[in-house]
């Protein structure tokens, strides 16, 4: 369930301590990550003023860790240590996935007369009370713990933010937390450099695990190619990718399982001999044209890691598809409205309105956005900042950008931001609902006056470019409950099209055997799928629609032996095994089958549905969002039932 973002201030955290002093908990009042953590804290015995005892490594003990982890202190000692003579007056702690404490840099802060923080020392939940390295390794994320939030510490004089460092196969090496002063004015600063250094230490761990291999880097802008948020694709001499970071993903708008073992040929749209050719022996700078705009990339040879000039990749040749292809292909199987409503989106888009998607998670709303753009003519930049992805502290660098020096830690020459990256084309404000209203406020005026100022400037960025907007929460209900701008929501709803669901799709069967087919080409296989199983995955209810499905179909494929020609319902997983079977025994096609023979028939059943609908409706005083809540089911389906 979302709820509206807790203000973090010491005046809402006193609140919430006296509630606590009452023996309540007052989830409302904290940010939900802390929230959890004060509820685990007090479940294992903790509570504020309980004297500690800190679990704490003897010499020999702390000597054996340190060996244990030494691959982590090689690899994150240079940039800790270079990080804080940068941050004079701050202490950074290197620690295990369990918490305990191996290096400590810089400043040694003491909390009270009895603890102070240092190497050995294990700051476990369940000793230390909430705190953020903990919290990161709980919640797999960077984490702000601010000063009061601690709470074991009520007065306590330092806030600290942490990050965890994952390896290739996304297992926790470790992690950075960074502890400051608590009355600093900024401290997602600090967020934000220890999120640069794990994404550097990590960018570090890629490219010596694949250093005898291609590494080509990848961006938006050419400033940032060698930034911690450029991608890096690993290929080997024959051109096939090897594995992509997170980064890489997210540039290149693939899944790490569409791209692993493809030919990078097929990704860029040159032969890969041309690629070595122009790269032998040192580094080379292209420009990548790539669908839906244009990329900078590195192409690095083995072992070879050198700036040199921009060279220029030939396009791709050109596509033969007609225009709006794309479009008409995601949305054949919709429900005809459905279908109206996208190409007025389209038609809507090209003309400078602005396009809101509702759908529930998994209904490809990304992809929706991706051939809206698509329909457009010539070539465009498409670029997505997903707002629920991002820390609140760091939405509104990424979207307006920053000038030089404008806060501590900031780029050298500033950063444009999304909105200057989209100009000419498209942005995709994905999960648009999940933006806090502090800065709703602020896109408001950027879209209505069509200029950008980034913080720290005073500079006006003129910008021209669309807007998308996307959501799988419902923004009128949020503007009803006032945790959504109305006037914002007015001016992203030019065209508003409800994606329906998986369930919702007419031909699912056919659906089916489109993507597996797909599937089996992206990974050279010729497996079959055996129709009985494609009546069960078309009676699946799919509650992860096209998500599900799509993990669902493609684990099924890379996980049966190359010899297997037809794929049963047991050559899946025993889970997939047990859901299937419980759709077709709980199948709710039958239930409406033995109903009509009761009730006259599919037309008096929709009638009677119809008359229900109608019925909750006017019980809830025309509100469709709680008249559909109360039937459980979307709003956008009541709407669609009720013509």
């Amino acid at each position: 369930m979302n709820t509206r973002a807790a203000l973090r201030t010491p005046d809402v955290i006193r609140q919430a301590r006296e509630h606590l002093s009452r023996g309540q908990l007052p989830m409302d009042l904290l940010d939900a990550s802390i929230g959890r953590s004060w509820q685990r804290c007090l479940e294992h015995g903790l509570s504020p003023g309980i004297r500690l005892d800190l679990p704490r490594l003897d010499s020999r003990e702390l000597r054996l860790q340190c060996e244990q982890h030494r691959h982590l202190i090689e690899l994150a000692d240079p940039l800790v240590s270079q990080m804080t003579e940068d941050l004079r007056g701050c202490q950074l702690l290197l620690a295990t996935p369990a918490a305990t404490i191996l290096k400590s840099y810089g400043r040694n802060f003491v909390l009270d007369e009895r603890l102070r923080i240092g190497a050995g020392i294990n700051l476990d939940e369940r000793w230390f009370g909430t705190n953020a390295p903990a919290l990161a390794l709980i919640e797999r994320a960077p984490v702000l713990v601010k000063s009061c939030e601690h709470l074991l510490f009520p007065d306590n004089p330092v806030s600290c933010v942490a990050a965890p460092l994952f390896d290739l196969s996304g297992d926790c090496l470790g992690l950075i937390d960074l502890t400051f002063e608590a009355n600093h004015p900024r401290p997602e600063i600090f967020l934000r450099r220890v999120q640069q250094l794990t994404g550097a230490l990590e960018q570090r761990l890629f490219l010596h695990h694949y250093q005898q291999r291609w590494v080509l880097q990848v961006h938006a802008s050419l400033a940032e190619l060698d930034s911690v948020s450029c991608g890096l694709v690993a290929i080997n001499d024959a051109g096939l990718i090897l594995a992509v970071d997170t980064q890489a993903t997210q540039w290149l708008g693939q899944l790490p399982a569409s791209l692993v073992g493809r030919s990078i040929e097929e990704l860029l749209g040159s032969p890969w001999p041309t690629f070595q050719q122009q790269c032998e022996g040192q580094s080379e700078l292209l420009g990548l044209e790539l669908t839906g705009g244009r990329l900078f990339g590195r192409l690095n040879p083995p072992e070879q890691w050198q700036p040199a000039e921009v060279v220029r990749i030939p396009s791709p040749p050109p596509v033969t598809t007609p225009v709006g292809r794309q479009l008409d292909d995601l949305i054949a199987s919709w429900p005809t409205p459905l279908v109206r409503e996208a190409h007025r989106a389209a038609r809507a888009l090209s003309a400078g309105l602005p396009v809101l998607l509702q759908g529930e998670t998994g209904t490809g709303k990304e992809q929706l956005a991706q051939a809206l753009h698509a329909s457009l003519r010539g070539q465009r930049p498409f670029v997505a900042l997903n707002c629920a992805a991002l820390p609140e502290s760091l939405i509104e660098a990424e979207l307006f950008g920053y000038g030089d020096g404008a806060f501590t830690g900031a780029r050298k020459g500033g950063y444009g931001g999304r909105l200057v990256q989209a100009n000419g084309g498209t942005l995709l404000l994905d999960e648009i609902g999940d933006m806090p209203l502090a800065l709703q406020a602020r896109l408001l005026r950027v879209l209505q006056e069509r200029v950008v100022t980034p913080l720290g400037d005073h500079r006006e960025v003129p910008i021209d470019c669309r807007v998308i907007a996307a959501s799988h929460r419902d923004l009128e209900a949020l503007v009803a409950a006032g945790d959504f701008r109305e006037d914002l929501f007015y001016r992203l709803a030019g065209v508003v099209v409800e994606l329906p669901t998986l369930d919702e799709q007419a031909d699912l069967a056919g659906r089916i055997r489109e993507r597996w087919n797909s599937l089996c080409h992206r990974h050279g296989r010729d497996t079959i799928l055996d129709e009985s199983l494609v009546e069960r995955l078309a009676a699946y209810p799919w509650p992860g629609n096209w998500r599900e499905l799509e993990h669902c179909l493609e684990a099924a494929l890379v996980g049966t032996e190359t010899q297997c020609h037809r794929l049963t319902l047991e050559g899946l997983s025993p889970r997939w095994q047990r859901k299937l079977q419980a759709s077709v025994t709980g199948n709710p096609t039958a239930a409406p089958k033995a109903t009509e023979e009761l009730t006259g028939g599919p037309q008096v059943l929709r009638e009677l549905e119809h008359n229900h609908m109608v019925r909750t409706l006017e019980a809830h005083g025309g509100n469709m969002t709680a008249a559909a809540r109360a039937l459980g089911i979307s709003r956008s389906t009541l709407y669609r039932r009720l013509g």
